[in-house]
């Protein structure tokens, strides 16, 4: 669904700055699908989704309607976005990059009556000297709502279409990743982590989910699926931390451990058998192999207390003794 936009914020995050249907009350925007099979990629399911060679166009298709009782004056345009640690962040207000630089839609203003739709075409055009690599963007369907004293903030409710566009030789290309091995570490807190990284080495941002499953552990038990935390977006080339907690308390192992992260119809898995660190034995480069972190505190803390003793005795004046 849309999203308030002021002016005051310069990147905004979304996870859904686009919307299928309008629900009453509002405009919305949706992508018009192409004809034929659907893409086995999610994200090209909502948004505009594509691989371009350098000097090639594309055209896309969005339908705008005002779900409203009122007369609809609506702003269509194109604005920058950037994907950052797995967020999708959008520009505030008409920020610009290379890929809305590119891009052009045929009707900047449309004016719906009230319960009407009307599509607008959104045109990509790459340079012919367009360095490869990923670009993002939103089509964005703006309305504006004037304060009704005259004076105060201007709201604006903009709903979009996101744009993923990966330049680079032409047609479509598979998407793939890999992970690497996991790892058991412990939070600050106590909790029970298990964790590895992903790396995004296709030609497609990743959409992506991940679940932890455990088995074979003390006394034959098994737990899971754990939802791993992630970035959901992956741009190519790009690397990202996952991370699955588990409480404190829970058992240390040995399991045997299996992450399986999906992408659309891709799949990749890893396993191995893990048995996490004790809880209150944390490792450090202070805590010499291995001795537990409240051992040298509380050496540190005798230490200085001795020292202060000693300052205040030789501190103290010495009574001197009376003549005989």
């Amino acid at each position: 669904m849309g999203a308030l936009t002021f002016a005051s914020s310069s990147w905004a995050s979304g996870r859904q700055p686009h919307t299928t249907k309008s629900a009453p009350g509002i405009v919305g925007i949706r992508l018009v699908p192409l004809p034929g099979k659907p893409s086995a990629n999610p994200l090209a399911r909502s948004y505009i989704v594509a691989r371009l060679a350098p000097g090639t166009r594309l055209s896309r298709t969005v339908d705008i309607d005002n779900a409203t009782n009122k007369v609809a004056h609506v702003a269509v345009y194109v604005a920058a976005a950037k994907i950052v640690h797995g967020n999708f962040i959008f520009a505030s207000d008409h920020g610009a990059n290379s890929l809305s630089g590119w891009t052009s839609v045929s009707d900047h203003e449309l004016v719906l009556a009230p319960h009407s739709h009307a599509l607008d075409n959104v045109n990509v055009k790459v340079p012919k000297s367009a360095p490869s690599g990923a670009r993002f963007a939103v089509v964005w369907a703006s309305v504006s709502a004037a304060p009704r004293s005259g004076a105060g903030i201007t709201l604006v409710s903009r709903v979009g279409v996101r744009m993923y566009v990966t330049i680079g030789p032409g047609g479509s290309a598979p998407s793939k990743f890999t992970l690497a091995s996991l790892a058991t570490a412990r939070s600050s807190s106590g909790d029970a982590l298990v964790v590895t990284e992903i790396h995004n080495t296709g030609a497609n941002t990743l959409d992506l989910t991940g679940v932890l499953t455990l088995t074979n552990g003390p006394g034959g038990l098994t737990a899971g699926p754990f939802h791993a935390t992630m970035g959901s977006l992956l741009s190519p080339g790009s690397s990202e931390p996952i991370t699955v907690r588990l409480p404190p308390n829970f058992p240390r192992g040995p399991w045997r451990a299996t992450l399986r992260v999906s992408s659309g119809t891709l799949t990749r898995s890893r396993s191995a058998t893990v048995t996490f660190p004790r809880r209150y034995a944390l490792r450090s480069a202070a805590g010499r192999g291995g001795v537990p972190l409240w051992f040298w505190a509380g050496a540190v803390l005798l230490l200085a207390f001795a020292v202060v003793a000693l300052v205040l005795s030789r501190a103290r004046p010495r009574r001197r003794r009376k003549p005989s």
